[in-house]
């Protein structure tokens, strides 16, 4: 079952419509869709950020979308990974997608104790990791 890219960003879109996104309120989106690369992106007209889908193949067979979330201003984005199965629900998907990015972006304390860490030498086996 072949992920349908830009079916899920007229899922994600229409999630984030129903949940009066103000990324959507300020008009359509952009979308941009590379079918041989398996890439998908949604830019929001607004300048907050996009979200960008890729299609792959595991491994094993088994197909994921990693969706990536980026919003002005932040500096690590966010990341939702979909493991379609038989019956999937897209729809849930979606939402869960349109959710996470109107939770917006990671707390920046945790990316600052991150840096601070790496910067003062402490932490490099967890960033091998």
């Amino acid at each position: 079952m072949a992920p349908r890219l830009l079916s899920l960003l007229t899922l994600i879109e229409s999630a984030l419509s129903q949940n009066e996104s103000p990324s959507v309120a300020k008009g359509r989106p952009r979308r941009t869709v590379n079918f041989h690369k398996g890439l998908a992106r949604l830019s929001f007209n607004d300048g907050s950020g996009a979200i960008l889908l890729q299609g792959f193949t595991l491994a094993d067979g088994q197909i994921c979308v990693k969706a990536m979330l980026e919003w002005a201003g932040a500096l690590k984005p966010g990341v939702q990974s979909v493991y379609p199965k038989e019956d999937f629900n897209w729809s849930g998907a979606a939402h869960r997608i349109a959710e996470a990015w109107m939770d917006g972006p990671p707390p920046e304390e945790a990316v600052m104790a991150t840096s601070s860490s790496r910067e003062s030498g402490e932490g490099d086996l967890a960033a091998a990791g």
